[in-house]
């Protein structure tokens, strides 16, 4: 299973093994989580050149200059990994910088232009940007990031592309703030990850036992501010009847709720994956 899931419950009979996870982030190949840290790695080394002090990492848009989350999501995502292993600079809280730039007018796309840039560095008290491009297709995402000073010159850019499983579709569409212009991606940014209470495995079922199945079911959901399930949406299932059982359960399902910076309860979604294993 992969590092990082919140909780994992076991429950095993005489040819049965139940492994719930929650993915909380959803790799798309093996390596992605490492390669997402080394292109953390790679900035880190250039904003330690560059000698900045701090960093805020802006929404990437799509080719056409749209906001979008699943770009949303990516900037999250390697802006956690800086704060993470930040050397001698800080990174700016995507969340609170959102609230900041919202309340001076100025939009993501604002920050492709230099005076932009440079009154939301001077909000923000950054004196770098890292800004980014973001095509994602259901199978693949390739991003191009630009590290500029506060004055809009480019310092260094770079690119990355990765892989997409099925399960990272399951992270939307994503919980937002109530005013509609931040996304809340637990794990990241400073939201917690939602920890389960009561969490009781689906039943296997008689058909599901004669005929062998092995497999798993990928579930989407919410995870609203009191720790109820909602939308709950079918990613991927290998098994209709396993299917039933899961949504069926879920429904008793009870978790304590992501957590902003500042101990507020918030809305998330995630994938949830129940694997269904037979024993010799």
């Amino acid at each position: 299973m992969q590092k990082g899931n919140q909780f994992n419950r076991f429950a095993s009979g005489m040819i049965l093994v139940l492994i719930v996870c929650l993915l909380i982030v959803s790799p798309a190949w093996p390596n992605a989580d490492k390669d997402r840290k080394n292109v953390a790695k790679s900035l880190n080394k250039e904003i330690q050149q560059a000698h900045f002090q701090k960093v805020y990492v802006s929404d990437f848009l799509d080719p056409s200059g749209g906001r979008n989350e699943q770009g949303c999501y990516f900037a999250s995502v390697f802006s956690t990994n800086l704060t993470k292993i930040a050397q001698d600079f800080a990174v700016v809280n995507r969340i609170e910088a959102q609230k900041k730039l919202d309340e001076l007018h100025i939009s993501t796309q604002d920050l492709q232009q230099p005076d932009a840039l440079a009154k939301a560095a001077t909000a923000l008290g950054a004196d770098a940007v890292l800004i980014g491009s973001a095509s994602i297709s259901s199978k693949d995402a390739r991003l191009s990031l630009s590290l500029r000073d506060a004055s809009g010159k480019e310092v260094h850019a770079m690119d990355y592309h990765e892989k997409l499983q099925s399960s990272f579709e399951g992270n939307f569409p994503a919980s937002q703030s109530q005013d509609g212009h931040a996304y809340y991606f637990p794990g990241l940014d400073g939201i917690s990850q939602p920890i389960c209470i009561f969490c009781p495995n689906p039943d296997y079922t008689d058909e599901a036992r004669r005929n062998g199945v092995q497999g798993s079911v990928i579930v989407s959901v919410i995870l609203d501010e009191r720790g109820t399930i909602k939308d709950v949406r079918v990613v991927s299932s290998s098994d209709d009847s396993m299917t039933k059982q899961c949504l069926d359960i879920l429904k008793k399902w009870r978790m304590k709720p992501s957590e902003d910076g500042n101990g507020n309860s918030v809305p998330i979604r995630a994938p949830i994956e129940i694997t269904f294993r037979l024993l010799n």
